[in-house]
């Protein structure tokens, strides 16, 4: 032990006297190509030195830039989980928000176009009895409830004609000669007509159409005929005008209702679009990449002076020496530069988020 601290010692002064001594004789000028002080520390190789000292110290100074490095990436990585973590909390509430919009818009929709069926309804029966040919598309037209449009009603419309056309054929089936006006739907039923519940109204009107071009019973029996007792149509004949604006103001109050729904749907939506690109945008962060290939090719910085002391080498040549300082000097300047591109970086992206107005700093 003795021996190789003395070795050691003896090195370094042999390399501070041969340093010294050359650069008293050789001119200012000169020193710098004939007395090169790392062409010195490189010879002293060949009288003893141990390349343990190089390598240890290669291996701590990287293993220092490896924390500087991975304490960053731990802390971005840390930061943009809890930030993805906040955006996917607000991307559940806005999906909740749209499927909450989406029922209290579907109910405001089936309501709407319920009264507007109801309304079409009333009118088209009638007018599809006394003209069955009838254009359907003027129909629509002429008689199209507000807040709904052709292209929704059309196929209501269609297949309440279809309706009103096997009525009309199912009801002419049972008639028999000798049918007068005093023949009721019951009377069809029990010859077989089948009717069905949704059909009731549509199978009514169809036989009271239908009854008007039959015969009238014999005189003695004309009190008995239902034609003079049918008051259906009395009530809307006597209904009164504040009903009516009564119904239709009820009626523009939901089509508000819808619209604004309609409204609240759209901005739910693109809120929550808006959500999903800001969280792909946040699972690719700038810098991150670029930080854990340099923690890579850093830990290499570590490893391989550590499995070559591991082998105890008894010397490096110059070459090897060459290799393991330059690789630590483009490590660190790649260190240096990426923390250097880091803080441009974040400078341009606030430059691009600030206004016009204010994009220029005051002069000091």
């Amino acid at each position: 032990m003795h021996g190789a601290s003395s070795g050691v010692a003896y090195d370094r002064s042999v390399i501070s006297s041969e340093f010294l001594t050359c650069t008293s004789h050789v001119p200012l000028l000169r020193s710098v190509v004939q007395c090169d002080p790392f062409s010195v520390i490189v010879r002293s190789a060949e009288q003893g030195w141990d390349p343990s000292t190089l390598l240890s110290a290669l291996s701590q100074a990287s293993a220092v830039l490896v924390a500087i490095i991975g304490g960053f990436l731990v802390s971005r990585l840390v930061a943009i989980s809890s930030e993805r973590e906040g955006i996917r909390r607000l991307v559940d509430a806005a999906v909740g928000r749209i499927v909450h919009i989406e029922a209290d818009l579907e109910d405001a929709q089936r309501i709407r176009f319920d009264r507007a069926k109801s309304s079409f309804y009333a009118v088209a029966v009638e007018k599809l009895l006394e003209e069955p040919a009838l254009d359907l598309d003027a129909l629509i037209q002429d008689h199209l409830p507000r807040g709904t449009t052709e292209e929704e009603l059309r196929p209501y419309a269609v297949a309440l004609r279809q309706r009103v056309q096997n009525a009309v054929q199912a009801i002419n089936s049972k008639l028999i000669k000798g049918d007068t006006r005093n023949l009721d739907l019951a009377d069809l039923v029990e010859r077989g007509l089948e009717i069905t519940d949704a059909d009731q109204d549509i199978y009514e009107q169809a036989f009271k159409h239908r009854r008007a071009f039959l015969p009238n019973p014999p005189a003695i029996s004309i009190l008995g005929s239902r034609d003079l007792l049918d008051y259906t149509n009395l009530a809307a004949a006597v209904r009164p005008g504040w009903a009516i604006a009564a119904e239709v103001r009820h009626r523009d109050e939901e089509i508000r209702a819808e619209a604004d729904l309609r409204t609240q749907l759209r901005a739910a939506v693109a809120e929550r679009d808006r959500l999903d690109e800001e969280l792909a945008r946040v699972g690719k962060p700038v810098g991150v990449a670029a930080a854990m290939w340099m923690l890579g090719v850093l830990s290499l910085g570590i490893l391989v002076p550590l499995v070559m002391m591991a082998f105890e080498p008894k010397g490096l040549d110059v070459l090897a020496k060459i290799v393991l300082l330059g690789s630590f000097v483009i490590g660190l300047a790649a260190i240096l530069w990426y923390v250097g591109w880091f803080w441009l970086k974040i400078g341009s992206d606030k430059t691009q988020a600030t206004p016009e107005g204010r994009a220029e700093a005051p002069p000091r």
